[in-house]
């Protein structure tokens, strides 16, 4: 009988995942849960402010590491916004009990008047700690040429002592990833990042640059580049990571040569319509490097995307490599942003040779919305941990219905990237704007910039300097860390006291790794694609918002079936809340039913299942205008039945299995 499977091609399947549908009219309301609540498997633990030291500051543009040595040693560095010095500097954060207390270690800055920007840290072997940012606009009685280097600072000592820095060549928006692996290059040190050629009249190229240093941060070789086709434009480059075996692996995304659409056609029913995922113009792909910095490949392409538009940034995509000893050792895991579906979501995709890619699973797992206002997910992050559970977090606007408010969110596969547990808040506090009449947002002052003019006089700007490239007081990157003891710690910024302040969380994922068929190892043969799943009820109580649904599961294939059998709901979404199903919940969060007395089900015999689906955070379709399925297949790990059309009030995906023999 027919499995179901997930590979570089997605999911794969005889007939189509079994989908149930639902047009009703609902209300009330419920509020999102409190931060640690959601799957078993996750525990948060409390928050913890990490910027203490500067808590009249704003900070935002945030990079994060973890001692893979010492489970105490944690590095989180940042930009900061000084109202009380007009400057814009970068500074690092340490802390050396597992990220229960932290305490400024570095702040840099040029001079008075300096800036600097773009920081970044980062751990290496023997006691090593690293942080880099790059010089801005300076002192007007120095003279100050625009890209002259990235300074470079050393810790011998794991961040408790900094030395003088090293003019090391220019790279924009570097990130730094140490060596960590027993192979030639261990300590070696990269910068990875942007390099612009500006010409005149034309667009700027942009290339994936890095440098690199073979002794300790002492000295720099580079710039390397990887050139890329004069017509294509090159996005965001993430935050580089080393894989098991040596090689560097860089995210980026990148747009190809633009090229006309073909002349477009009127469909005559809704089913003819192209999904909107057609027509990205954007790819995300993976840049190796190799040779210990000496070489860059050509981009390997993982897939199509359609870029956000968040006013200004939804985050670069981020990359990590499973170095457990695991079964998925070796598996390269990519998330970033998509927008294909009319929201910004955050998209999983993994690759076990860095040439073929896993069709994008969607992570982020608000109630859909009925329109295309959101909720925008933006600023992924990822990791993995000494069991091979992939860790991944975003900042989320679910709980605003305005679009505008977040909180950072999480959630981990336990299953190579097959699937995820359902995401849990991490922070206590959203990141909150000024919503009542006469309230005024806060903001830190950037200035101090004199420009002199024709009739001797001269005028003073005064800019917002929380990241003022994007209205979210973020930056363009995030950060988080996983220690050698399996504990994640994402960080994220929020306004809860008035400024935006950097704070982290423990987290703790029960349980390692495991192939899918691992976790079904105590089930019978599958038997989805010889099941008929019929509904032949659906009460809907709107005062409890749930549903009191009968399933029918009706044999079709040409032999008996060993009863009971066993149904995994591997999704379940809707458009009005937030499905929970009733059943004993598994270690993948799978809800489960046990359908049916021992026995065998013979062909065209069907046993009946009775369950109740609640729906958190409901929703009202009053008014609404049907949506058709295009508009929700990105949160399905497969594609709907050609005549799924209309409101989602209620959609499932199960995989059947008989009991065991």
């Amino acid at each position: 009988m027919p499995t179901a499977t997930r590979g570089s091609s997605g999911w794969t399947r005889a007939s189509v995942a079994t989908l149930l549908s639902f047009l009703l009219t609902t209300a009330g309301c419920e509020p999102v849960e409190r931060p640690g609540a959601g799957h078993a498997r996750i525990q948060v633990g409390e928050n913890v402010l990490v910027s203490g030291d500067q808590r009249e500051a704003g900070h935002s543009e945030y990079f994060a590491h973890a001692d893979p040595s010492d489970s105490n040693r944690m590095v989180v560095c940042s930009m900061i916004v000084d109202p009380t010095r007009s400057r814009l500097s970068s500074g690092a954060y340490l802390s050396h009990d597992g990220g229960a207390t932290w305490g400024m270690v570095l702040n840099d800055t040029i001079s008075r008047w300096g800036t600097t920007w773009d920081p970044a840290c980062t751990f290496g072997p023997e006691g090593m700690a690293y942080f880099a940012s790059l010089p801005a606009r300076g002192d007007p009685r120095i003279p100050y040429v625009s890209h002259a280097g990235t300074r470079v600072f050393r810790s011998a000592d794991g961040g408790r002592t900094w030395s003088e820095p090293v003019l090391a060549p220019f790279i924009d928006n570097a990130d730094l990833v140490v060596d960590w692996t027993d192979g030639p290059y261990r300590g070696r040190v990269y910068a990875v990042g942007l390099r612009v050629q500006e010409r005149e009249g034309e667009l700027n190229r942009r290339y994936v640059s890095l440098i690199y240093s073979a002794d300790s941060g002492e000295s720099w070789e580079g710039q390397v580049d990887m050139f890329l086709p004069d017509a294509w434009w090159l996005g965001h480059v993430g935050a580089p990571a080393v894989h098991p075996d040596g090689r560097v692996v860089v995210p980026t995304e990148m747009r190809p040569e633009f090229r006309p659409p073909p002349a477009p056609t009127t469909p005559t029913t809704w089913w003819d319509r192209p999904p909107p995922d057609t027509a990205a113009t954007n790819f995300v792909a993976v840049v190796t490097v190799t040779d210990g910095g000496e070489s860059i490949a050509q981009p390997v392409r993982v897939t199509k995307t359609t870029p956000c538009t968040l006013g200004g940034g939804d985050g670069p995509p981020e990359i990590a490599v499973d170095d457990s000893g695991g079964p998925f050792h070796g598996r390269t895991y990519i998330a970033f942003t998509d927008a294909g579906y009319g929201r910004c979501q955050i998209m999983l995709s993994w690759s076990d040779d860095g040439e073929a890619w896993a069709d994008p699973l969607p992570v982020d797992d608000p109630r859909i919305p009925l329109d295309s206002l959101g909720p925008d997910a933006f600023m992924p992050d990822l990791a993995v941990n000494r069991d091979g559970v992939v860790g991944i977090s975003w900042l989320d606007r679910r709980e605003d219905p305005l679009n505008q408010e977040f909180r950072q969110r999480f959630t981990a596969s336990l299953d190579g990237g097959e699937s995820v547990l359902p995401s849990v808040a991490v922070s206590e506090a959203v990141h909150g704007y000024a919503t009542n009449a006469g309230e005024r947002e806060g903001y830190a002052g950037l200035g101090n910039r004199a420009r002199g003019r024709s009739d001797g006089s001269s005028w003073i700007g005064v800019i917002t300097g929380g990241a003022y490239r994007t209205y979210e007081e973020v930056g363009d990157y995030v950060g988080m860390m996983v220690g050698p003891d399996g504990r994640f710690h994402p960080v994220w910024v929020d306004n809860r006291t008035g400024m935006a302040q950097l704070y982290t969380a423990p987290i703790e994922v029960t349980g390692t790794a495991k192939t899918r068929a691992e976790w079904n190892a105590g089930l019978g043969p599958e038997v989805t694609d010889s099941i008929a799943v019929l509904v032949s009820r659906s009460a809907y109580d709107p005062a409890s918002c749930t549903f009191d649904l009968h399933v029918d599961l009706l044999n079709q294939w040409s032999e008996p079936l060993k009863l009971p059998l066993i149904v995994k709901i591997d999704e379940a979404f809707s458009q009005i809340g937030v499905p929970r199903p009733a059943g004993p919940i598994d270690g993948l969060g799978r809800a489960e039913w046990v359908v049916g007395e021992p026995g065998q089900l013979a062909t065209d015999e069907y046993v009946t299942h009775e369950t109740l689906v609640a729906l958190d955070e409901c929703a009202t379709l009053e008014g609404k205008s049907p949506i058709f399925a295009y508009d929700v297949d990105a949160r399905m790990s497969g594609k709907p039945v050609a005549s799924y059309a209309g409101q989602k009030i209620l959609g499932m995906r199960l995989s059947i299995f008989e009991s065991r023999r």
